[in-house]
């Protein structure tokens, strides 16, 4: 498979292809179990201790992102009709142009 040169290719073009390819999809909720959370919890929390022990030492820390979490479409939908409302309220005390 490592010496594959059209499976090379394919790949190389699909990533090509992606007009951002920091923009990931989150993953899907199959497969996820505790043993997951908790690993992810376990990797958010190792990441914060870098960030102070690395503040401690007097640099900059580099900003501590945690890793991604499944979404199903309710998460996703009740993020949607969270941000409406934020954006409704965020209208009433925004001034009228003209």
């Amino acid at each position: 498979m490592a010496l594959d040169r059209e499976l090379a290719e394919y790949w190389l073009d699909m990533e090509e292809s992606d007009p951002d390819p920091d923009a990931e999809e989150p993953p899907t909720p199959e497969g996820y179990t505790l043993d997951t959370y908790l690993l992810l919890s376990i990797i958010d929390g190792l990441q914060g201790v870098q960030a102070a022990v690395i503040a401690a030492a007097g640099a900059d820390p580099p900003q501590v992102k945690p890793m991604p979490r499944p979404q199903t479409a309710m998460d996703i939908v009740r993020e949607e009709r969270r941000l409406s409302t934020m954006n409704s309220i965020v209208d009433i005390f925004k001034p009228v142009a003209g």
